[in-house]
């Protein structure tokens, strides 16, 4: 049964889906604070529908870039054997890893995120819309220990706490193996939709194993208000994302990620 006192996280999903694709970032680190601190959720659950969210942001996007043929389908043959089985270690690691610590994690991610918009002048991530467009990839690279190391990384932290893997790829792709941005945006939005779908289907195993049946369906009215909005917030952010001067956006964005990061240390002693 639909819990329909939940409405209200239509327009919050709008809201946040639009900030998030205005401003190039993945919508998860938002919406699990919110969920930690507004619905009380478990920080468990928080993570998985920050997941599960991420799952129908991301694919969207992955259709766009697939559709622009910039996806470097070689670097995601090489780097998906490292990142899924990563992510489902993570989740399970999750689960054992005291939540104060999955908490303390998520906050400086979100402090990170903060720092790249408010210090040092980011104006797109790669996910960003204003970052794309059709050009040539090098033929073939070579991904360093370094890389995949990181990689790695990156998907253990997605399935510990639902993000970090864009923002490894986005060091790695722009920065060490110098891809242009569009090919850098659609491969790391690839590989994070990957992580997302692996990551999902982890945290409903290990709650369906754990009898969790009754908390995954609040879970399902949740997901059944926020999905819809999120896919409006994500067209709209798009509109919007040409129209909004980028530097006022960065700065907005990195303030509300101040305040985020701050409100998730805080729910450490609640």
């Amino acid at each position: 049964m639909i819990d329909t006192s939940l409405w209200f996280m239509f327009p919050v999903a709008v809201g946040i889906a639009t900030i998030a694709m205005s401003a190039g970032i993945g919508g998860a680190v938002m919406f699990v604070p919110f969920f930690m601190l507004v619905l009380k959720l478990d920080p468990l659950l928080a993570l998985g529908a920050g997941l599960a969210i991420e799952v129908f942001g991301f694919s969207s996007g992955v259709i766009g870039y697939w559709r622009k043929k910039v996806i470097h389908f070689d670097i995601v043959k090489r780097l998906t054997i490292l990142t899924i089985p990563a992510t489902i270690v993570g989740v399970a690691l999750g689960r054992v890893i005291p939540v104060l610590v999955l908490k303390v994690l998520l906050a400086l991610l979100i402090l990170y995120l903060a720092y790249q918009f408010l210090l040092k002048g980011k104006e797109c991530l790669p996910k960003d819309p204003r970052c794309t467009g059709v050009s040539t990839v090098p033929g073939e690279l070579v991904l360093s220990k370094m890389v995949k190391a990181t990689t790695l990384l990156g998907g253990l932290s997605v399935g510990m706490i639902s993000a970090g893997l864009g923002e490894v790829n986005e060091f790695n792709f722009l920065q060490r193996l110098k891809l242009p941005v569009p090919a850098a945006s659609g491969t790391s939005v690839f590989l994070v939709a990957m992580s997302a779908i692996v990551g999902v289907c982890a945290h409903t195993y290990f709650l369906l194993t754990e009898g969790g049946i009754t908390v995954f369906g609040h879970v399902f009215s949740i997901l059944v208000f926020t999905i819809p909005g999120v896919v409006l917030g994500a067209q709209v952010g798009v509109l919007l994302s040409n129209r909004i001067n980028r530097k006022s956006m960065g700065k907005f964005v990195g303030a509300l990620f101040v305040v985020l990061s701050i409100l998730t240390f805080l729910t450490i002693f609640r």
